[in-house]
C-alpha cells in the first residue's frame, strides 16, 4: 500500500467521522428542543395549577372571580382590581399556548384544550369587558384569533348552583334508564 492510498483511506475515514458527528450533533439539537419544550410546557401547567390552587383555597377569591365574571360593575375599585389580574393571568396563560401551538403535538393539543375554556371565561359578560379593555394589549395573532373566536360565540353566562343541580339530575336519570329493563 502505497502513501498516497494511506493519506487517501486516512481522508475517507475522517470525513465518515464528521459525517457521523455532524449527525450525532442534529440529533442531540432536536432532542433538546423537545426538552425544552416540554420543559415549557410543563411550567405553564404548573403556572395555571398554582392558580387554580390559589382560587380553590380563597373563597373570597372565588366570589371575587364569580362575581367579577357575573357583572363586575357590583365589584369595588380594590376588586376590580384583583379581578383584573385574575382574568390577566388566565389570558396570558391561553396566550402563552397560543404563541408556542405549532412547535409540537402536545402544545397544540395544550392549546386546544385552553382554546375552548378561555372562550367559556371571556365569553361571560366580565370576560368580554375585561377583553374590549385589555385584549389588544396582547399579541396581535392571538388578538386576531380570540376576536374571530369570541365574533362566534354567544355571551355566556355563568354557571350557577342550578347548573349543577340540573346536570346532576340528568346523569341520574340517565343512569336510572340505562339500569331499566326494556319492555318490548
Amino acid at each position: 500500500m502505497t502513501l498516497e492510498a494511506i493519506y487517501f483511506i486516512g481522508q475517507t475515514v475522517a470525513a465518515f467521522a464528521i459525517v457521523g458527528s455532524l449527525i450525532f450533533v442534529g440529533i442531540q439539537s432536536r432532542q433538546a428542543g423537545r426538552a425544552s419544550e416540554l420543559a415549557t410546557l410543563q411550567v405553564m401547567q404548573e403556572r395555571f395549577d398554582g392558580v387554580r390552587r390559589l382560587l380553590v383555597a380563597d373563597k373570597e377569591l372565588v366570589d371575587l372571580y364569580d362575581r367579577g365574571m357575573r357583572d363586575p360593575a357590583q365589584l369595588d375599585d380594590a376588586e376590580l382590581v384583583r379581578f383584573r389580574l385574575l382574568v390577566f393571568i388566565a389570558v396570558e396563560g391561553a396566550q402563552a399556548s397560543f404563541l408556542i401551538k405549532d412547535n409540537s403535538a402536545h402544545a397544540r393539543a395544550q392549546f386546544e384544550a385552553l382554546d375552548a375554556l378561555f372562550v367559556q371565561v371571556v365569553g361571560t359578560p366580565g370576560g368580554r369587558a375585561w377583553w374590549s379593555m385589555f385584549g389588544q394589549t396582547m399579541h396581535p395573532q392571538f388578538v386576531a384569533h380570540m376576536d374571530a373566536m369570541l365574533l362566534n360565540t354567544p355571551i355566556s353566562r355563568v354557571v350557577t348552583k342550578d347548573d349543577w343541580i340540573e346536570a346532576l339530575n340528568s346523569l341520574a336519570l340517565n343512569k336510572e334508564s340505562a339500569r331499566a329493563p326494556s319492555t318490548q
